[in-house]
Formats: structure tokens, C-alpha cells, sequence
């Protein structure tokens, strides 16, 4: 009897959930891509743990069917009734024969080669509009619905009026306003596991189960980080990716927690045995103003990602993460440019001094080390003032900014009021080369400094 590798991909789910500012839409349409596995399952006929079901997350879907089975009403119906409960999301279908029960490393990416000559087929949107027909002003999409709000009237196109129903009525948080700090911060948290791209198709007859308990222990250490009472929403969790929404506040230390946790649930799969003894995660922090535009954040969060995985070639977890005060987003590089590059009359200095790692064998600055670094900073006394005029001066002339820092020192050490000796340890710890008299060195062929990145923290955050 013949067999079957299908593979769906869903396109559009990052731009279909944080379309608007609203969270209600955004946490609607949260709740509209989960039920994407759910609707597979049933034009499937499969059960959640059926193992001809490979890969079911984060948009991405694999599973094997035989010959007479219900592959034809899913690749007939599966993708339209997607489209149409999801204005906005476009699901691209392929299928290849297979030579055995499993697919060989071949046959996967037979698979995805026939996906991505799907995704680069023009598509019609369902909410298309006329010139003669009113749009929502959000989203540039056909107004669907009016609702009224006290004496405003709400425009809505038939995106935005299915996220609104999907919307959970039980929802703690109701308004971004809610998850924000007493600064009106909030971050956006991207993470996503390193190497799954060329794991999956070695593990043949293990990927099903594998697939299966991956998923739980993202959900596990997404639930673990979380402290009693922390304000924080997740938007996409499953496989081995995570996008929360969360108080600016807690983001480091939640992000901390999660790849912590990642890694030890992920140790604990026996299908990795003879591959790997655990996985690895990488993820971008992205801070911002409640009102800011969200798919700006989340693009910077998600690039945010991709540079920590690239410094640590997907092999160990670390993370990156940038205040936004421009006024968009448009790539981190153009950021690292215009934002993170300091030149003055002698050299160049950069401040992306990340990415902060988890594991003190990588050799790299760590997470914990960063975050005792910026707690000591943030006690009474210390200089952190005085510092962003050294920052200023940095970009004038090195020598004043030089004479300022001994200035700067020479002051704190006749001052009772903040304890050198304990920040001198601190910076000492995040790199070996660091201290107070010497806040800048040569980092991945550049001269970098911490103190941007510590300063960043301690603008978004409210001190404990």
C-alpha cells in the first residue's frame, strides 16, 4: 500500500496576531491559531498522540498517510476552513509519495522544497477591497461590523471581529495598559529551540513522540518561569517556540527562568539519545511603550533571536535585547548603526555588548552575571547619571570622556554612599577585562561596553 508525506505551512500568523494594538485581538487571535492543530485532527481523523502525526506546532505540520486514507478531504478542506475562520492567514499544502514507512532525510526536503514553491504563489485575500467600500483605519481592511463604545464608534473589518469573539471572556488582562509597569513598559519576549531544522528528519520513527513531548516541555518551562502574580501573556506557545507579552519588569529574569528550564525539561527526552544530550534555546527581548506600534516590536524581538543564534552558531542558549526610542523598526543592524555605534575623534565603540548567555563554560558574558551587574547599579549612590554624560562625552572626544570616568571614580571612592568594591567584582565577573576604571574593551573584533545595555535595564524597569 502506497504512502504519503504531507506538510502544511501556515503563513501570516505573526502579522495576523499582532496586526493592532488592541489586545483583545491580539489574545483573540492567539486562541484562533491553536485551534489550527485541532481543525487538522479533525479533517485527519487522527487522534492528538497518533504517531503518523510527525510535526504539529507553531504553524508547521507533517504527518504520513496510506493510501485510501483522508489525505484527500484534508489537503480539499483543511487550508479553506483555516482561511476562512482566519481572514488574513494563508496555509500552503504539499505531498510527496514515500519509499517506507518513515520519510528519509531526502524526503523531508523533497517536502519542503514543494512547500516553499506553495509559499511563493501569489495568494487572493478573502478581505479584499474596493475603492468604494469604507476601511478600518487600523488595519486598511473593509469594515465588517460597527460596535459602539460610550460615544465613539468602533470600525472593524472581519479579521478584527473574529479575534474579538475568539476573545476569551475569563482573560485577566484585558488591555496592554494592564500587563505594563509603572513606567508604562512592557517587553516582548521571542524564543525559539537551536537545531531543530536538521534534527528532525534524523530521527525517523522517534520524530512523532518526540514532537509530542517537545511541546510539553516548552509549555512546562513556559509555566514554570512564571512567578505568583507576574503580568504576563502568551501569544504563541507550542513546539519550540514562545512570543509572550510581559511587564518590562520581569522580562529578564522570566527569560532567564525559561531557557533555564528548556534546557533541563528537553534533557529528559530519551528520543535525543545517541543526537544530543539536550537542547538549547536562543531568544530577543524587545522593550516598548504600550502604545508603540506592536508588529514593529515583535519583528525586533524575533531579529533580536536570530543575532543570538548566529553569535552562538545554535549551539548554546543565550539572549539579546534593545530598548526601542526610535521611532520604527527596520533592521538591527540599521539599530546597531544609528543607535549602538559611538565615534568620536579616536575610535569606535559599540554598545550591543550582548548576547548574555546561560552556561559559564561558553565563555561568554552570562545572564546572571548581567543581571547582578544592573542590580548594583540600581542601588542608592552609584553613578548612573553621571555615567550617561560619560556616554555623551564618549561620542565627543576620548580623552574628555576618559578624564570624566576617572573624575567619576575618584568621586565614588571618597563617597560612603555606594560600594565600588562590590560593583568592581560584578563587572570583573561579566567579563575578566572589565572594571570600574575600564568600561570598555575589545569584544568579538569591536571595543564594546556594558553600561549602554545596564542603563537600558534601568530606564525600562522600576527599581526594587
Amino acid at each position: 500500500m502506497d504512502k504519503y508525506l504531507y506538510g502544511a505551512s501556515v503563513q501570516g500568523i505573526q502579522d495576523f496576531i499582532f496586526k493592532t494594538n488592541k489586545l483583545q485581538e491580539i489574545v483573540g487571535s492567539s486562541e484562533i491559531v491553536k485551534k489550527i492543530e485541532e481543525n487538522f485532527l479533525t479533517f485527519s481523523k487522527y487522534k492528538e498522540e497518533d504517531k503518523n502525526i510527525l510535526l504539529k506546532a507553531a504553524g508547521n505540520i507533517k504527518a504520513t498517510f496510506e493510501e485510501g486514507s483522508n489525505l484527500e478531504n484534508v489537503v480539499k478542506y483543511f487550508a479553506k476552513s483555516i482561511e476562512k475562520d482566519a481572514y488574513g492567514i494563508t496555509v500552503s499544502q504539499a505531498v510527496i509519495k514515500i519509499s517506507g514507512d518513515y520519510p528519509t532525510e531526502e524526503e523531508f526536503q523533497d517536502l519542503d522544497k514543494k512547500l516553499k514553491i506553495q509559499r511563493n504563489k501569489p495568494s487572493i485575500p478573502i478581505d479584499m477591497s474596493l475603492n468604494i467600500m469604507q476601511l478600518n483605519p487600523a488595519t486598511s481592511k473593509p469594515v465588517s461590523k460597527r460596535e459602539t463604545k460610550g460615544k465613539d464608534e468602533i470600525l472593524l473589518d472581519k479579521a478584527s471581529e473574529q479575534k474579538r469573539v475568539a476573545f476569551p471572556k475569563e482573560s485577566q488582562f484585558k488591555e496592554l495598559s494592564d500587563l505594563s509597569n509603572g513606567k508604562n513598559k512592557i517587553a516582548v519576549i521571542h524564543a525559539d529551540g537551536n537545531g531543530l531544522g536538521k534534527l528532525v528528519p534524523k530521527l525517523k520513527e522517534k520524530l512523532s513522540s518526540f514532537s509530542i513531548k517537545l511541546d510539553k516541555a516548552t509549555r512546562e518551562a513556559f509555566k514554570d518561569a512564571k512567578t505568583d502574580g507576574m503580568k504576563i501573556r502568551e501569544v504563541i506557545l507550542g513546539g519550540d517556540d514562545l512570543t509572550v507579552i510581559c511587564d518590562a519588569n520581569e522580562a529578564l529574569g522570566f527569560t532567564q527562568r525559561y531557557l533555564e528550564n528548556f534546557e533541563k525539561n528537553t534533557a529528559n527526552i530519551k528520543e535525543l539519545e545517541g543526537f544530543t544530550t539536550k537542547l538549547t534555546a536562543c531568544a530577543g527581548i524587545a522593550y516598548t511603550n504600550e502604545k508603540y506600534p506592536f508588529h514593529y516590536a515583535v519583528s525586533l524581538a524575533e531579529s533580536l533571536c536570530s543575532q543570538s543564534k548566529n553569535h552562538s552558531n545554535r549551539k548554546a542558549s543565550c539572549l539579546m535585547f534593545h530598548n526601542i526610542q526610535s521611532s520604527n523598526f527596520q533592521t538591527w543592524s540599521k539599530f546597531v548603526e544609528d543607535e549602538l555605534t559611538i565615534s568620536n575623534d579616536k575610535e569606535e565603540i559599540y554598545c550591543d555588548f550582548g548576547p548574555y548567555y546561560l552556561d559559564k563554560n561558553s565563555g561568554q558574558p552570562l545572564i546572571s552575571n548581567f543581571l547582578k551587574s544592573v542590580g548594583a547599579y540600581a542601588c542608592d549612590g552609584s553613578p548612573i547619571s553621571r555615567l550617561r554624560n560619560w556616554l555623551t562625552e564618549l561620542g565627543k572626544s576620548s580623552v574628555y570622556s576618559e578624564n570624566l570616568l576617572k573624575r567619576i571614580n575618584k568621586m565614588l571612592e571618597q563617597s560612603n554612599d555606594w560600594n565600588c568594591e562590590i560593583m568592581e567584582r560584578n563587572l570583573e565577573n561579566l567579563n575578566e577585562n572589565l572594571s570600574n576604571e575600564k568600561l570598555i574593551i575589545e569584544k568579538d573584533g569591536k571595543l564594546k561596553t556594558p553600561i549602554y545595555d545596564i542603563l537600558q535595564i534601568l530606564s525600562v524597569t522600576e527599581a526594587k
